[in-house]
C-alpha cells in the first residue's frame, strides 16, 4: 500500500501544479500576439504589393585592422528605408498622410582606398630582390634607414608614428586606408610592399620616409616618385608627379621646412613594382640636430600629417 503523502509534499505538488498552469496560460498569450503580428505583416505586404513604393539608400563606414603586421581594412554598411504607400487609384491626402524621407550620409571620400607605407622595419633584410618586374638588377629587400642624431631613435620607428597617425586622419575623413604594417617586428620588402598596393585596388601608394646624411648641415623635405619607365611606370609617372608636386607644397607651406624639391627616380624597387600611383616624402633630415629634434615633437608631426592629409584629398578629389 503506498505511503501516504505528507502535507509538505502535497503543497510542492500545488506549487508545481500552479507554475504549470501560469506557463501555459503565457504561452496562449504568445501565440496569441504572435498571430497577430504575423497577420499584420502579411497586410502590410499586400498592401506593399498592391500600391506600393520603396526607396533604399546605402551607406558605409571604413574601419581598419591589421594581422602580422599588415593592416587591413574592412566596411561596415548601414541602410535606410523610405517607403510611402499610396492607393492605385487614388492620391494620399498631404494633410492625413506623412511621408518620411531620408538622405545618404555617404561621404564624399567613400569608394577610395590609400595604402600607407611606413618605409622600413625594425631590422634590415639585406637578402636580394628585382628592382623591377623581370629585371636582373637586384637590391637588399630592406635597407636599415637613417636614425636620429639626438636620441638614436630609428628612421622605422619615426616614420610608423606618423603612419598610423596619417591612418587615423584620413579615416577620419572617410577614406579607406591599408597599413602595409603597424609593428615594428615585421619582414615586408619593397617589393611586397607595392605589390600589397596593387592588389588591394588601391588609388594611390604612400611610402613614408625620413632622410640622412653624412653632412650634418643638410636639412629639409623633398619628395620622390618614379620615372616614367616603358612596361613599368609609364602608366603611372604623371599621376604620381601630379601627387608628389600637391604633397611638397603642402609639407613646405606648413613646416616651413628647406625646400628640397621633386626627385624623379627609375632604381627604386617600391616604385617599379608599384601599379598605383605612388609618392615618398623624405619629411626632413634626422642627421640634422635642428630638423631631428622638430620631427621628434607632436606637434611637427601633426603639421606633417595634416599637409599629407590635404594634398591626398586634392589628389583625389575629395573637398
Amino acid at each position: 500500500m503506498p505511503t501516504p503523502r505528507s502535507k509538505d509534499t502535497w503543497d510542492l505538488i500545488r506549487q508545481f501544479q500552479t507554475q504549470r498552469a501560469r506557463r501555459r496560460r503565457l504561452l496562449i498569450v504568445g501565440v496569441s500576439l504572435g498571430g497577430a503580428a504575423i497577420l499584420a505583416i502579411l497586410i502590410t505586404l499586400v498592401v506593399l504589393a498592391l500600391g506600393g513604393s520603396g526607396s533604399q539608400e546605402l551607406s558605409g563606414s571604413t574601419t581598419s585592422l591589421s594581422f602580422g603586421g599588415v593592416g587591413l581594412s574592412s566596411t561596415t554598411s548601414t541602410i535606410s528605408t523610405t517607403t510611402s504607400l499610396t492607393s492605385p487609384t487614388t492620391l494620399p491626402d498631404p494633410a492625413t498622410t506623412a511621408l518620411v524621407s531620408t538622405t545618404s550620409t555617404t561621404p564624399p571620400s567613400a569608394g577610395f582606398v590609400v595604402v600607407v607605407d611606413p618605409g622600413h622595419q625594425s631590422k634590415a633584410d639585406y637578402a636580394l630582390e628585382p628592382v623591377g618586374p623581370g629585371s636582373s638588377e637586384m637590391k637588399a629587400r630592406v635597407s636599415s634607414g637613417t636614425r636620429s642624431v639626438n636620441t638614436g631613435t630609428p628612421e622605422s620607428e619615426l616614420v610608423l608614428t606618423m603612419g598610423l597617425k596619417l591612418r587615423d586622419s584620413l579615416q577620419a575623413r572617410g577614406i579607406q586606408v591599408i597599413m602595409t604594417r603597424t609593428v615594428q617586428e615585421v619582414s615586408i620588402s619593397n617589393s611586397e610592399r607595392a605589390q600589397l598596393a596593387n592588389t588591394s585596388g588601391a588609388d594611390l601608394f604612400v611610402r613614408l620616409h625620413c632622410d640622412g646624411s653624412s653632412d650634418p648641415a643638410i636639412h629639409g623635405i623633398h619628395v620622390l616618385y618614379p620615372v616614367s619607365i616603358p612596361g613599368w611606370t609609364d602608366d603611372i609617372a604623371a599621376e604620381s608627379k601630379q601627387a608628389a608636386t600637391m604633397a611638397l607644397d603642402e609639407l613646405i607651406a606648413a613646416t616651413g621646412a628647406n625646400d628640397r624639391g621633386l626627385d624623379a627616380r627609375g632604381d627604386m624597387t617600391g616604385f617599379n613594382w608599384s601599379d598605383v600611383p605612388v609618392f615618398l616624402p623624405e619629411l626632413g633630415f634626422m642627421t640634422n640636430a635642428a630638423e631631428d629634434a622638430l620631427l621628434a615633437t607632436a606637434g611637427y608631426q601633426d603639421k606633417i600629417v595634416q599637409a599629407l592629409t590635404r594634398a591626398i584629398l586634392s589628389y583625389l578629389g575629395v573637398s
